[in-house]
């Protein structure tokens, strides 16, 4: 599981449902929740934010991509890769953050990905799950 810490910057809730905007290294995440601040404590402009997201949500895209509608992109570099039969595990350094990727093994090879490359990591923001820091 990738966790990220951040900071809650913006909510905006309409009929049960939320998109929260969170600080995270320098880039505006968001995340939509079936939440609200009058149902959940935790969600507070300015409180810190653990954001959880699954190895699998992590979609990995070349730098030169066209416009794109995921909110979520961080900026990583490549810092391992380990190719299995199916799938391949990427990890990836995004700033002091280490996030990892579990994409398929025909994705790893088409997109040519090496080691030390630059690349996007990108993150649907109904994937991504919120917990509260102590």
């Amino acid at each position: 599981m990738n966790k990220i810490k951040g900071v809650i910057k913006k909510i905006t809730s309409h009929q049960g449902i939320s998109l929260v905007n969170i600080q995270i290294l320098d880039t505006l995440f968001g995340t939509v929740l079936l939440d609200t601040p009058k149902s959940c404590n935790y969600l507070k402009i300015g409180k810190g934010i653990t954001v959880v997201f699954k190895e699998t949500e992590v979609v990995i895209a070349l730098l030169n991509m066209g416009g794109i509608s995921m909110t979520n992109q961080l900026k990583c570099k490549i810092k391992s890769i380990q190719n299995g039969k199916i799938l391949s595990k990427i990890e990836l350094t995004c700033k002091e953050t280490i996030l990892t990727s579990f994409i398929t093994l025909n994705s790893s090879k088409r997109l040519n990905l090496k080691v030390n490359d630059n690349v996007m990591a990108l993150i649907k923001a109904n994937e991504i799950s919120l917990i509260e820091e102590d």
